[in-house]
């Protein structure tokens, strides 16, 4: 009997609520209408400064007259697509409260019992355990908060919470590949849900939600589910896959391959961070090679760019004064031989 009570009590409450809903679509319709009067307003006003720059044959003004149309009868367009929404839906009659209770009895059946939190005013329902291409998401609530269906045009009035949360390793908000921070990306379905609150088809309401989140749409996720337990890229944070991911051998952070590469020196990766630079031939060495310094100059060189401890240039330099040495060395000896030469010719005369 307490349960008949307490189901009696949310009917009349989501009654009550629907009815001001009701009302509320009055006051949108009579805003969009008021939208519209003055979009109408505006277009008058563009057709007599079209005509003014015809008679004075203003082409420039003439096109920015045309721009401006173009942009206005966008915003009509919306207008009435608006205004047609909010003019058939005061038709729709508010359900009666044995209707509601006989839908409550629904969900009950449907999802085996529905929850009352007294507190946040909110009805909600629990799933089964949600998995998508091997990926287990765990079950969600979907908890509709009574009070919020009023405000059903401007906000949502429903959360998807996941009960035992398996997020996105890229995304701790984003519990499934269409709720991010307890939302639910509608996509196709947003028209029916917001027909079944406005009805208080309140079954139907979590069905629908219910079904999107056994849904996978892979053209519009918050994160794919082929990354769902990859990584974020140290670097630039790309949400990239654990296959497409690599690990700098010094700083140890997963980065994408766009920001890794390799020590051309001991071939080791490492990320464009960690990276240094052979001052030579410009490719990339890691730390540790780079601590590879021509011994003259330290310019830091790579193992293919450095010889005996030297860079090409000091390479050069030494190799250029070992032959002028050579050459010293060699003019020395030529110049004793002439003087011993000189010196024996000499003692020659002497002696003769």
């Amino acid at each position: 009997m307490e349960d008949i009570k307490n189901t009696i009590r949310i009917a009349d409450r989501i009654r009550d609520v629907l009815l001001r809903l009701k009302h509320s679509r009055y006051l949108e319709l009579a805003r969009q209408l008021s939208n519209l009067g003055r979009e109408l307003q505006d277009l008058t006003a563009v057709s007599k400064k079209m005509t003014v720059a015809l008679a004075h044959d203003w082409l420039s003004a003439a096109n920015d007259c045309c721009q401006r149309v173009d942009r206005l009868l966008s915003d009509i367009r919306y207008s009435l697509s608006r205004i047609q929404q909010f003019a058939e839906a005061p038709r729709k009659s508010v359900p009666t409260l044995a209707a509601l209770v006989e839908d409550l009895d629904q969900v009950q059946e449907e999802f085996g019992n529905f929850e009352l939190d007294n507190e946040r005013d909110a009805i909600s329902v629990s799933t089964e355990p949600i998995s998508l291409e091997d990926v287990d998401l765990g079950p969600f609530r979907i908890q509709l908060e009574i009070g919020k269906l009023a405000e059903l045009y401007y906000a949502s009035p429903y959360r998807v919470i996941a009960l035992e949360p398996n997020p996105a390793s890229t995304d701790q908000s984003v519990t499934h590949p269409h709720v991010n921070g307890e939302r639910l990306c509608e996509g196709d379905g947003s028209a029916a849900i917001q027909a079944a609150l406005e009805e208080g088809r309140l079954c139907d309401f979590f069905t629908i939600v219910r079904s999107i989140l056994n849904t996978y749409c892979p053209d519009s996720p918050y994160v794919p589910l082929a990354d769902w337990d990859g990584e974020t890229c140290h670097e630039c944070g790309y949400s990239m896959s654990s296959d497409n991911s690599y690990c700098c051998s010094f700083c140890e952070n997963s980065v994408c391959e766009e920001c890794s590469t390799y020590c051309r020196s001991c071939e080791e990766i490492i990320c464009l961070g960690c990276a240094a630079k052979c001052e030579v031939c410009e490719e990339p060495v890691c730390p540790k090679c780079a601590r590879v310094k021509c011994t003259e100059c330290e310019t830091v060189c790579c193992e293919s760019c450095i010889d005996e401890g030297l860079c090409p240039d000091c390479k050069e330099e030494r190799k250029a004064e070992d032959e002028q040495q050579r050459e010293q060395v060699a003019g020395t000896s030529e110049s004793r031989v002439s003087s011993d030469s000189q010196a024996d010719s000499k003692d020659v005369r002497l002696a003769g």
